[in-house]
Formats: structure tokens, sequence, C-alpha cells
């Protein structure tokens, strides 16, 4: 969306509040999901300094690590937060019967959802889980098991995160940015509290600019993670940090103590803004209407997860560190894919995304001026096939030839062809006819005929998806991650069939 996204950034920056850029939640919203603060620790990418999160609103759990030291206790207690969330959405079941193209299975009637604050947050927790699904699991050393099972649900996580579409692990700031438009930078609406601060002022303020310049006070404004400010670790952790070392190198226990517990409290407080402001803006996107497709998309998603538990009790070995030249073809095409079809699937549920292909060309509004419902084509086997045709009146500008295959939001079970483009009296008129979802010739469906006068929006057909076919590691190059040269290697790859999101 760029046209209408300019104009209403334009607008918002003119009125001092956000502007609204859809009418419906695109996305699954749960009804208790996993919001999770992360901050870590100047240094090392994937070292974490403190961990927020919880179900509830009024209890979070905050993890401390210690300035210096092992990790692993607090890693330990994050995995034994995590792994519970997500045990608690395997309790149940359905069954789902046998299709034409797979047997019959059970799958969760749960999946997993973890609210981040920002895209910053993903990646920080994809490196952590990069790092920890490697460990190696030693049954003498307590949470060690528990800590590689973490960085396994990370990085299935974050990889669910770069599908469009995906509901399993979510950056508040894209979910509220994919709703609302604010006046200012992209880059700025990277911060939740300012973002926030346009979508939702308090009362007491004059507009959504006025608070956010207000929530952008270096004095009180505190980054929402991974990464905390300069001022904050120059004045504040950096000399619990040096009280810390010098207690540990004297072996001052209780001194020790002391200082952990300042540090949670510092942490706590520091943290503290940015849960409230998560549960803010939670309360604001579930009380906007669910699209119709959010619905499939969350099955998908369940059936995503159900298919990573059977993979986590069966096999569980971790993915590699780096994709080999089929895996990585897979992934992106299903990226692809998954991205094609959200977007035609807003497209087909909200009106301000067909509002943008409008101004663009890739869709046309009109009115129906005359109907030719029992029109009817010779078929290859000589026998008439019945095809209805109307025409559409439309003002708008249209950069579409005949023979252009659409779809129409009202209809979304028919395809319809141009037939002809005729330009009359300023406005254009389109005969169209209907191409599919007409039923059969003995039992014609009636209903996907137009009304006369209706209004109605069409937009570009997208194209019919069919997965690839890839090679086989066998047959791949050794230079692409195949088996050496005249070393044959009969381990298999995966090639993603059976992968959730072709399914339902």
């Amino acid at each position: 969306m760029i046209r209408l996204t300019s104009l209403l950034r334009m607008r918002a920056a003119h009125t001092g509040n956000a502007q609204r850029a859809s009418q419906l939640r695109h996305l699954h919203l749960s009804d208790q999901p996993l919001m999770l603060l992360a901050l870590k620790q100047t240094g090392p990418a994937a070292r974490p300094l403190a961990v927020m999160l919880g179900t509830d609103p009024r209890r979070p759990q905050l993890l401390l690590t210690p300035p210096s030291g092992s990790t692993t206790p607090m890693l330990a207690s994050l995995a034994d937060a995590v792994t519970a969330y997500i045990d608690a959405c395997q309790r149940h079941s359905e069954h789902l019967p046998a299709t034409s193209s797979k047997p019959a299975r059970r799958r969760y009637t749960d999946a997993p959802q973890i609210l981040v604050p920002n895209p910053q947050t993903v990646q920080h927790l994809k490196d952590l889980g990069a790092d920890l699904r490697f460990r190696t699991a030693d049954d003498q050393a307590p949470g060690s098991r528990a800590v590689q099972r973490l960085g396994h649900w990370l990085t299935y996580l974050t990889d669910r995160a770069d599908l469009a579409g995906s509901a399993a692990l979510i950056p508040m700031t894209s979910f509220l940015s994919m709703h609302w438009i604010s006046g200012q930078s992209p880059l700025e609406d990277e911060d939740l509290a300012s973002l926030l601060a346009w979508i939702d002022p308090p009362r007491h303020t004059a507009s959504g600019r006025d608070a956010a310049l207000a929530a952008e006070d270096p004095a009180t404004h505190r980054p929402a993670g991974p990464a905390t400010d300069a001022a904050f670790d120059n004045d504040h952790l950096a000399p619990l940090f040096d009280a810390y070392a010098r207690a540990r190198r004297q072996a001052l226990a209780q001194e020790q103590t002391r200082i952990l517990q300042e540090l949670d409290r510092l942490l706590a407080t520091y943290l503290q803004p940015t849960w409230d402001l998560m549960w803010q803006a939670y309360a604001l996107l579930q009380a906007l209407p669910e699209a119709k497709s959010t619905a499939r998309r969350w099955d998908h998603e369940r059936t995503a997860f159900t298919d990573e538990c059977l993979h986590l009790a069966q096999d569980g070995r971790p993915r590699p560190a780096r994709d080999q030249a089929v895996a990585a073809a897979v992934r992106l095409a299903h990226m692809e894919h998954a991205a094609a079809a959200f977007a035609a699937e807003r497209t087909a549920d909200d009106p301000f995304a067909r509002a943008e292909l409008r101004t663009t060309g890739e869709a046309f509004g009109g009115t129906v001026t005359a109907i030719d419902s029992k029109h009817t084509l010779r078929g290859p086997t000589g026998r008439p096939q019945w095809r209805p045709r109307f025409t559409v009146s439309t003002s708008d500008p249209l950069r579409m030839e005949p023979g252009r295959l659409l779809a129409c939001h009202a209809y979304r079970k028919a395809g319809y062809k141009i037939c002809e483009i005729t330009p009359a009296d300023g406005d254009t008129l389109v005969e169209l006819e209907i191409t599919a979802g007409m039923g059969h010739a003995d039992r014609p469906t009636y209903d996907i005929l137009p009304e006369d006068g209706a209004f109605l929006v069409f937009t570009i057909a997208p194209d019919s998806y069919r997965m690839p076919e890839f090679p086989s590691r066998e047959q791949t190059p050794w230079t692409h991650g195949g088996p050496p040269a005249d070393h044959p290697d009969d381990s298999d790859e995966d090639t993603g069939e059976g992968d959730g999101e072709e399914e339902q």
C-alpha cells in the first residue's frame, strides 16, 4: 500500500492523530497470548540480560541474568516458562478426516502465540535460538535439556515469523502499523511508545503528535528492547555491574545478593512501562473485528504446530545452522507463496486494501448496468456451457486488457474474464464473463449472478500456486550441498513435502 499509505501518513501529520489503514484485524489474537519482553547485555548478540513474560497483565514474571557468570540458570527458568505455555496448547486435539491427499489425523485445537514489542526482539530470539538449540544436553547438568528444547522452539517460532500472515510470533509495532498509519516515519514507528502515542494518546494530551513527543522525552523514554539506551547503561547498569564484580572477587555473598536484588528492582522498573504498553496495544487490536480469512490462517498455524510437535517427539534433530541449497529454495518458495496468499486474502477481506489497488489500476470498481444471464459457449465436446456475462460501468483508471482474469470480493468462489472494454461518456464499460463458480449446466448456481445496479470491485485474480519441484539431495551437485563428489550420500534432505502451509 504505497499511495494510500502516503496519503494517510500526510493526513496523520496534518491532524496530529494516527489514521486507520484497515477496517479489520488480519491476524488471529489468542485469548491468552504470552507477552515477552527481552533485554540483552552489551557485547555478545545473544547474551540475555533480563526477560519479562507472562499471560496475566497484572503478574509478569521477571527473569534476570547475573552480570557475570553462567546464564544457564536464567535460561532454564525461561525454558520452563515458555515450554509450559507451549505444552498447555497440546492439551486438546481434534480429528481431521482423510482427504484425497492426506490420511486422517489429529490436530491440536490451539497453538502458541507470543507477542513481542518489535522486530528487533524477533531477531534477538532468532540469535538466541540458534545458540541454544545446538547446546549439548547433559543429563548431569540440571536444565540443559530444557534449554536445548527452548532453542528448538525459538527457532521454530522465529521461522514462522518470517511467513506473512503467521500469528505464532508477532512484533507488536508491525501489528499496529498494519492497521494504523502515524504521522512519523516508518523507522520511528518501530518504537512502541511513540507509535502507540499516535494511535491511542492519553486523554490529557491534545493530539497523538503531542503524546509522541512526550513519550520520546530522553529523561523518561525507555526503549522496548532488546538493546538498552546508552544513558541507562552508563548511569545505572555499569555501577551495579562494577559493584557486583568487586563483590564476586572478594567472595562477598551477601553483597552479591543485595546487588542482584537491586538490579532486579531496577530492571522491573525499566520494563514495566513497556509491559503496560503491550497490553494496551493488545486491547486495541482485540477490539477490531476479525477478517474472514484469519480463521483459515490460524488453522494452518495449528497444523504447523502439530507437525512440529510430532517432529520433536519422533526425531527432534535441530535445524541446521545454514540451509542447503534445496532447503533454502523450498523455504523461499513457501515465503513467497505466503506473502502472495496473504495479500490476496487481505484484498478480498478489506475495503482499504481494494482502495489502494484501485489507485494503481490493479482493481476497478463500478456499477452493473446490464446482465446476460443466458449466454452460453460451445465447449470442447460441442456441448453448450453456461457462461453468463454482464457489463460494469467504471470511472476508475483501467490498466487491463481483454482476457485478464479477475476476482470479486462479493463472490469469492467465482472467476471472471474481461471480454471487451469500451470507453463511453467519461466512463468505461467493461464486459465480463463468469468463468468459474457457476455450477454444472444441469445444476447452475444462480447466486453468483450480480444484481442490476450493484456496485462491485474487481481485482486481478491471484495466480494459482503450485509448489515447484525440487531435486532430492542425491540429485543436487556437491557444490550446492549435495553428496560429495564420487561419494553418494543416502541421507534425504527435507524438500518441504507435507508442510502445514499447503494443507487443509
